[in-house]
């Protein structure tokens, strides 16, 4: 028999990892607050259909009912056998007609055979075809007193309202890290299998949360190696993890280092990993070293010790800043991959935009404001500097000016077309005017432009820290027209006369266009 089913929990105490669902099951048990419908959410292998089972025992146990089954009762071994008549598993994705749940509508009709309640556990609910789950509302509802419906489902958003509000619902939740090592460690001791402590780690990371995946692998790599089974069998039996090129290029960002971060997506590839799952690993690490940046203990509880110790060291040698901007680049490029069908590329392009230093700034633009005079009369402008260097918590040196912005206008305005191209065609109208005190004020000719940018905010505020790596906030004014320009556009609705600088012409289409 399969360890996942010889180590199948027989009790609601077996049932790791699911501490708020066994309390407020046996809260229900204890008072007599049976409810007649269920429904077990949660991802595969975190013990749905296992803490069902173990209801139905609790409710038809000969001592019961009572949270703890004695399992050794004529009741309790049927359905651990499963040859109960009264306790029913039936699977949804095979049984999911009108036909089928008309048949279980008029079963649940008669009493039991031998046991307290009939209990039909339905397992892949969300398979059910519209008309079946209709078909079945109105018994779901209102059944006899002598049936119980459990249903089971890793997709609950894809059944409908109709069902999910006439069931208790329990979210089943993925197994932490360190609660799936204790257990391995327990089922490995007990089957007398030896494992290395890393190799049970790589066994319950790649599980996912899914216990029953972990005691699947553990009892096939126990089947392969021969003698202690060490990191290096778990990899011969399921291929290279591709969470040690993740730790690489989490390494690489951490030290600014391009050149290894090509060699780890290069590495990688060659030893045949899926370059999504590589990036959705990547983006784990670097939510990881942001949690221990900002709360260390709920990373503790996420991962095991050594682990969470390693992403508490390589916390503090990145900026806040950088991760972040490292979880957007790197999700962009997990979407850009599917579009594009090159996810190696993808995740190369948003390791190099991540660690290498922007190119020059160019020249200083000329506000729209300045006349032809002006520009001709104007010295030519300082030759370009580099972006300042950062220091080693990541903040600029010096204090941003409004100088400093022009300089990087365009820089700014094609990280925002990256995200929203109509956001950054407002902000063409506009022009930094000053900054003060943290904020940069964005002087606009149009107001719809200025209440674009103001409601967009935060999107060109990103976008500024991204190159001037250093907060500002973002604030919109209009600037006021001249007397001779309202009168034009009060006379008649008349289209003004167009100036060298295009403005006038500008204000005039926004006016026709927002009319």
């Amino acid at each position: 028999m399969s360890l996942y089913r010889s180590w199948r929990p027989k009790t609601f105490a077996e049932l790791v990892g699911q501490d708020a669902v066994v309390k407020t099951l046996t809260s229900a048990i204890t008072k007599g607050r049976l409810a007649h419908a269920y429904l077990f959410s949660g991802p595969r292998g975190s013990g749905k259909t296992s803490a069902a089972k173990i209801l139905a025992r609790c409710i038809n146990c000969v001592a019961g009912p009572t949270v703890e089954p004695d399992n050794t009762c004529e009741n309790c071994r049927a359905i651990l056998e499963g040859r109960s008549l009264d306790v029913l598993e039936i699977d949804a994705a095979s049984n999911r007609g009108i036909d089928e749940i008309r048949e279980l509508r008029d079963k649940v009709k008669f009493a039991p055979s031998t046991m307290r309640r009939k209990v039909y556990i339905i397992d892949e609910a969300h398979m059910l075809t519209r008309e079946g789950a209709n078909a079945f509302l109105k018994t779901l509802e209102e059944p006899p007193e002598h049936v119980v419906f459990i249903l089971a489902t890793t997709e609950p958003e894809k059944l409908p309202v109709t069902v999910l509000s006439r069931c208790q619902r329990y979210a089943f939740r993925r197994i932490a890290v360190p609660v799936m090592l204790e257990r391995l460690r327990h089922i490995a001791a007990a089957e007398g299998f030896a494992f290395t402590e890393e190799a049970l780690r790589q066994i319950a990371y790649r599980a996912d949360g899914g216990l029953r995946d972990a005691l699947t692998m553990l009892e096939q790599v126990a089947a392969f190696g021969d003698g202690e089974v060490d990191v290096e069998t778990v990899a011969a039996a399921f291929g290279q993890s591709t969470r040690e090129w993740a730790r690489a290029l989490i390494e690489a960002i951490c030290h600014t280092d391009a050149a290894a971060a090509l060699d780890a997506v290069s590495g990688a590839s060659d030893a045949g990993a899926e370059m999504a799952t590589l990036m959705r690993e990547t983006v784990a690490g670097l939510r990881q070293l942001l949690v221990a940046r900002l709360n260390p203990d709920l990373l503790e509880s996420e991962l095991a010790p050594e682990d969470a110790r390693w992403m508490a060291e390589r916390a503090e040698r990145v900026s806040q800043s950088r991760l972040v901007r490292g979880l957007k680049l790197l999700a962009d490029a997990i979407a850009d991959g599917r579009r594009s069908g090159m996810p190696r590329v993808e995740l190369e392009v948003a390791m190099l935009r991540l660690l290498l230093p922007s190119e020059e700034t160019p020249a200083l633009p000329v506000p729209r404001s300045q006349s032809n005079e002006a520009v001709r009369a104007k010295p030519a402008a300082a030759p370009p500097k580099r972006r300042p260097v950062e220091s080693p918590n990541g903040a600029p040196t010096g204090d941003p000016t409004v100088q400093k912005v022009l300089g990087v206008w365009e820089q700014v305005r094609a990280r925002v077309s990256e995200h929203s191209a109509p956001v950054n065609g407002m902000l063409a109208d506009g022009e930094p005017l000053s900054v003060e005190h943290g904020v940069l004020t964005l002087a606009f000719a149009n107001p719809i432009a200025a209440e674009t940018i103001r409601s967009n905010a935060s999107l060109v505020e990103e976008a500024l820290l991204d190159v001037l790596r250093t907060p500002l906030k973002v604030a919109a004014q209009v600037r006021k027209r001249t007397p001779a320009a309202q009168g034009s556009s009060a006379a008649g609705g008349r289209a003004p006369s167009i100036r060298e600088d295009g403005s006038d012409l500008l204000d005039y289409a926004f006016k026709k266009f927002s009319t």
